[in-house]
């Protein structure tokens, strides 16, 4: 051999001094020495002389590598990726390709990343790179991301087209662990005696895994036997009437938690039903203002419960009771005629009626409903109905809706909603008292007793003047049929709106 002292200065130089990296080479590789895996590993000293792991050594001369088996496509690629091991902030990185600087370049790759094992991947930014030309490239970022795993996509190479990294750094530092985010479930009833219930939890880490789960319970009338405590799902089972409380907690990879928690309320076994409910009986109150009350189907299954309740008054010459007061009329007047045998809002109707059965003033059949002992009507059958003292209206058709005026005018505190009908509207002093009390009154033009000008009149109209008032909330319906004469109320009263609003208003402070 020919000996050449500068080739064998040359020489010993590339052996002695360390390649000259990138200026932020110089920051923290937090790739090196970490897992690594490969879509492919070439054949020569498989699996460990081009294995995945050489890229991530820290070694960067042309033996020591990683390389592929097979020739990328496109639609095919060859991948390399690196786990962290933990979520990092990346800032950039270094990208030493080929086998050497002349053979075996990387021309068309891709350089991807994701925060956790299933997150989607997503292309760095400028990590698309076609046609390329350098041995070593570097990416810097303006911001960093947030990876655990970063992956180099091969499409393209030259010479033999085989993927080959002398060293993949990648630079940046440890994320601060976020902990798990965890669902409980929804909040769940159920009635005994059903005494178990499924618990249904999950959680997500976004900078790792899901190590381990726990159920526990929190709080509950007594102690729960939990099964498949330490998954995501569980049963809670020998539950007791009251209230129960559980907490979900997971755990990520790296020992940080979260949880949630969950309840679950245990109804009593239902009780019977009364036997009077979704039936028509007699309220004896002493001869004087007797009533005819249905109650719900459902009355008396679940002891506490409050209902709805609707006070309904009949016409002048109507009735609600036999002569004797010992049965419910045949054909009752007024909303309670709704809920007589065979109708089909006997099954559906949520609510209490109570519709008195008014007293006579002077001839045979003339009521008027006294202002007072009215009220009382209802006071009393709060004390004696499963009553929601907070939803009561009062309706009331001809004279009855006179009686509903009044019970406006005096008691409104008492009452949600008034819907009188076929009468003509209060007379007050004060008719903005009543701008914030739902009103929905009915009738027909040609209904003298009605008198329409007296409700729409354009500017002494009822209607018009208490939608005028400064705390009107918009709650006064106003139906106007164009004829009928003094009628039309069991039409109204059968709509399912009318029915709806009845048991659906909330009592509000005058």
């Amino acid at each position: 051999m020919r000996w050449n002292p500068r080739s064998l200065a040359e020489a010993l130089c590339f052996l002695t001094l360390p390649l000259a990296l990138p200026a932020q080479a110089q920051a923290t590789n937090v790739a090196l020495n970490k897992p690594a895996t490969a879509s492919s590993i070439h054949s020569v000293g498989y699996p460990t002389q081009f294995g995945p792991a050489k890229a991530f050594n820290g070694i960067i001369n042309t033996a020591d590598r990683w390389s592929s088996a097979v020739s990328p496509l496109h639609s095919n690629p060859e991948w390399l990726e690196v786990d962290l091991q933990a979520a990092h902030g990346v800032t950039g990185i270094t990208l030493y390709v080929s086998r050497d600087n002349t053979y075996g370049r990387m021309v068309d790759f891709d350089v991807l990343y994701r925060a956790s094992d299933t997150g989607s991947y997503q292309v760095v930014p400028g990590g698309a790179i076609t046609g390329n030309t350098e041995n070593i490239r570097t990416l810097t970022f303006t911001q960093p991301v947030n990876a655990r795993y970063v992956r180099l996509q091969c499409k393209l190479a030259t010479n033999d087209n085989l993927c080959r990294v002398r060293e993949l750094q990648v630079f940046g530092t440890a994320l601060t662990n976020q902990p798990p985010s965890v669902f409980a479930g929804n909040d769940t009833t159920l009635t005994l005696p059903d005494n178990s219930a499924p618990l249904q939890g999950s959680a997500t880490d976004s900078d790792g895994t899901i190590a381990h789960y726990l159920w526990e319970q929190v709080s509950g009338p007594s102690t729960a036997t939990l099964l498949s405590a330490t998954s995501p799902s569980a049963t809670a089972t020998g539950l007791v009437a009251g209230v129960y409380v559980f907490r979900l907690t997971a755990t990520d990879n790296q020992g940080a938690t979260g949880s949630d928690v969950v309840s679950i309320t245990v109804n009593p076994a239902s009780a019977p039903a009364d036997p009077r409910a979704g039936k028509l009986h007699v309220w004896n109150r002493g001869g004087r203002y007797d009533a005819a009350v249905f109650l719900p189907k459902a009355y008396g299954t679940q002891p506490g419960k409050k209902y709805p309740a609707v006070l309904s008054l009949h016409g002048r010459v109507g009735t609600t009771l036999s002569d004797d007061h010992t049965e419910v009329g045949t054909n009752p007047e007024g909303f309670i005629r709704q809920l007589t045998p065979g109708k089909p809002l006997v099954d559906t109707f949520p609510g209490i009626v109570i519709a008195p059965n008014g007293p006579r003033v002077g001839a045979p059949l003339d009521t008027w409903w006294q202002v007072d002992s009215t009220h009382l009507v209802i006071q009393q059958a709060l004390a004696l109905y499963d009553i929601d003292p907070e939803r009561v209206t009062v309706t009331g058709l001809s004279a009855g809706g006179s009686g509903v005026n009044e019970q406006m005018k005096k008691y409104r505190a008492t009452y949600a909603g008034g819907v009188p009908i076929a009468y003509l509207p209060p007379t007050m002093d004060e008719p903005c008292d009543l701008a914030n009390f739902p009103i929905w009154a009915s009738g027909n033009t040609d209904d003298g007793v009605f008198s329409v000008h007296r409700w729409t009149h354009a500017t002494t109209g009822f209607y018009t003047v208490v939608r005028q008032c400064p705390g009107y909330t918009g709650e006064f319906l106003l139906t106007v049929n164009p004829s009928g004469g003094h009628s039309g109320w069991d039409a109204f009263w059968s709509r399912s709106d009318v029915q709806n609003w009845l048991v659906s208003q909330q009592r509000k402070a005058p």
